[in-house]
């Protein structure tokens, strides 16, 4: 057997993961024939093929199936090594911050990913909005925080990390419109997190945007229990899109396409710039990879 390399490995798992040739040429910052011919050495090293031809498409064979878990290891072995710098080992304690949509979406990923290459890392999380949360990361009661739409501090340093994708969800039960305007959902109950909430502010603003306000706008400081409201017909409401998946595949919910639009929402890490740490750059560096491979968040608009 030829010799495998790191470069080979990289180009399958990004190609594995984007499910696009040209995705992961983006990821690695090289050519798509740079890539091509790195999976065509990989699997001529292995004697295999890795991907199928569907349509204009590719997915896995068996035996790229079979690879994907080995060569996420290694790639994580890799990263591991990497990260000891000489500033210090990642290990010990880190209170983390996460905004609740952006978590149930992506944490369960990011923890698995922390363990498997930070084993030696206890991670104390805090889930909420991000009004819930930033007051406790101001008092420096938290060290890190994974936040939507967070405010500007002076002692505190703003990573964008991408843009959520967002949208009003409402129950299939609701007769409306193909294309829902504000006066469409006026007399509708609506829920969005408490005031002060990015949510609260997106739900408003968009009424205000024809000089409407709705009849009925309860609210909820919990992103899943919101969520929860609207798959059961309650109330219509805004979250990140990607929570509505499995009920947009039983038929449940419905993605409204409305006029405006509701923007994706930002997403930053934010710390002390006085704190910044081993286990900090650590926990940013492996949200950020998660990410990538999730190709989740949008680029976040200048």
């Amino acid at each position: 057997m030829s010799r495998i390399t790191i470069a080979q490995l990289e180009a399958f798992f990004w190609t594995a993961t984007t499910r696009s040739v040209d995705q992961a040429a983006k990821r690695l910052h090289l050519s798509q024939p740079t890539i091509s011919l790195r999976l065509k050495s990989l699997e001529a090293a292995l004697e295999t093929n890795l991907f199928d031809r569907v349509g204009r498409g590719i997915r896995l064979s068996s035996d790229g199936l079979a690879l994907l878990e080995d060569a996420r290891e290694v790639l994580d072995g890799v990263q591991r090594i990497a990260s000891q710098k000489n500033d210090g080992r990642v290990g010990g304690r880190i209170r983390v911050g996460f905004s609740e949509g952006f978590a149930i979406i992506c944490l369960s990923p990011i923890l698995a990913k922390l363990h498997r290459l930070y084993p030696d890392l206890s991670p104390e999380l805090m889930v909420s909005t991000t009004p819930f949360i930033e007051p406790d990361l101001h008092a420096r009661e938290l060290d890190l925080a994974f936040l939507v739409n967070p405010t500007e501090h002076g002692d505190f340093r703003l990573v964008p990390m991408g843009a959520q994708p967002t949208s009003w969800v409402a129950s299939a039960r609701w007769d409306l419109p193909s294309v829902v305007t504000p006066h469409d959902l006026m007399s509708h109950p609506i829920i969005s997190n408490p005031i002060g909430s990015i949510n609260y502010r997106q739900v408003r603003g968009w009424f205000a945007s024809a000089g409407l306000s709705p009849k009925r706008l309860d609210t909820c400081n919990s992103v899943a229990m919101l969520a929860h409201l609207v798959n059961t017909g309650v109330a219509i409401g805004v979250y990140p899109s990607k929570m509505a998946e499995r009920e947009l595949e039983d038929g449940t919910v419905r993605l409204l396409n409305t006029v405006p639009p509701i923007p994706d929402t930002p997403v930053f890490a934010k710390y002390p710039f006085d704190a910044e740490s081993p286990n900090a750059r650590a926990c940013v560096n492996t949200v950020r990879e998660v990410l990538a491979e999730l190709n989740y968040l949008t680029a976040l608009s200048v």
